[in-house]
């Protein structure tokens, strides 16, 4: 139900349990740019982040401690140790604490992005067992519906300061998910580029600019941007693909292309114009920009080992960096996503515990 999962099935003994407590590491190098707020989980291993906003609220997913039987087991598990999943739900955090946000009736959930008001939004599973966009405000989570009917899927993905969201839906009489937007709970299809099968909508910025992403005739994939009423292919850096995950409210959308060679490039799209970023490891996608043009994501390459890894990253005056080089060398982290930026500067990201392997949201923080 999530683009990213977070949790497989796992076995009901034998895996170690955690804190769960949300807890500030302060870097003591000279060189630290971060302190770091480890935002726990709601009872089991697990979290990853959604949204972030200018008060530093924060929203997304966390395993819990309550289990279900798995959907799935392997054989050589079966018969001696039951397989179970664990229950994953949507949270928001704020003030220190990790609050659950429950679901719409069925199993899980997950919230993904947060605006400037604390309106949350995400999508969780009905008592039908679909999963339906929702928005919360004040816990209370109202179903978004979809395109079409109780008996489909949707999710939200955005939400601007006026609660306009943007996300996806089943879409009747499509073959695909579309892209949808929802103004004061009206859902309207924002259809697909040259006759692609399938949409999504990542991102919204408070002019209601819609960014997202469609296949064409062809199977190429496209970044879009939609604005009154009309969706415009962002073009390539001269290859045949090209996405977009993020617009700040300058209308300055960034995103990832490949070029005639095949080489992808993170880029910036502004005023119909796509700016290549450079290249910087082997693939580097854009996940977040806020208003100063400071973009954050995650970065693909292979260290001098031959290792591969994925790190998250930051842009800024015209240069990549690692975030993992601007926090203290002994925090026991990994940064390996990096998910949103406010105008504070503050850095949600997804790490890796390196001593348990548990993988928690972080919060990062400026230190000057």
């Amino acid at each position: 139900m999530r683009r990213r999962t977070m949790l497989a099935a796992v076995l009901a003994a034998g895996t170690a349990i955690g804190t769960t407590a949300a807890g500030t590491t302060t870097a003591s190098a000279a060189t630290a740019t971060y302190t770091i707020t480890d935002l726990g989980t709601l009872g089991y291993v697990s979290s990853s982040g959604g949204g972030l906003n200018a008060t530093g609220l924060i929203d997304g997913v966390s395993s819990l401690a309550v289990t279900v039987p798995a959907g799935s087991c392997p054989p050589k598990y079966g018969v001696r140790k039951p397989c179970v999943e664990h229950l994953e739900h949507a949270f928001r955090f704020s003030g220190g604490a990790m609050t659950d946000l429950g679901t719409l009736g069925g199993q899980d959930s997950a919230a993904t992005a947060v605006n400037a008001a604390g309106t949350l939004v995400g999508s969780a599973d009905t008592a039908a067992g679909y999963s339906h966009a929702f928005v919360e405000v004040g816990g209370t989570m109202t179903d978004l519906g979809t395109l079409d009917g109780a008996a489909a899927s949707s999710e939200a993905l955005a939400i601007n300061s006026s609660g306009q969201v943007a996300g996806w839906s089943t879409a009747a009489g499509a073959t695909g998910n579309h892209a949808i937007l929802d103004v004061n709970g009206t859902m309207t299809d924002l259809g697909t580029i040259d006759g692609g099968t399938s949409s999504v909508a990542n991102g919204i910025n408070d002019a209601g600019v819609v960014i997202g992403n469609s296949d064409t005739s062809s199977s190429d994939e496209r970044g879009f941007v939609y604005q009154d009423g009309k969706i415009t292919d962002v073009g390539t850096l001269g290859g045949p693909n090209s996405s977009v995950n993020a617009i700040n409210d300058g209308g300055v959308v960034t995103g990832s292309s490949q070029d005639a060679a095949d080489v992808s490039h993170p880029f910036i799209y502004a005023n119909g114009i796509m700016t290549s970023l450079g290249t910087y490891n082997i693939d580097t996608t854009p996940q977040a920009i806020n208003d100063a043009g400071v973009i954050v994501g995650t970065t693909y390459g292979v260290n001098a080992a031959g290792d591969p890894f994925d790190d998250a990253f930051i842009y800024q005056a015209g240069t990549f960096q690692d975030l993992n080089t601007m926090i203290h060398a002994g925090s026991g982290w990994e940064l390996t996503d990096a998910v949103g930026i406010n105008a504070d500067g503050q850095v949600l990201v997804d790490a890796t515990n390196t001593t348990n392997g548990q993988n928690h949201a972080l919060l990062l923080t400026p230190t000057s």
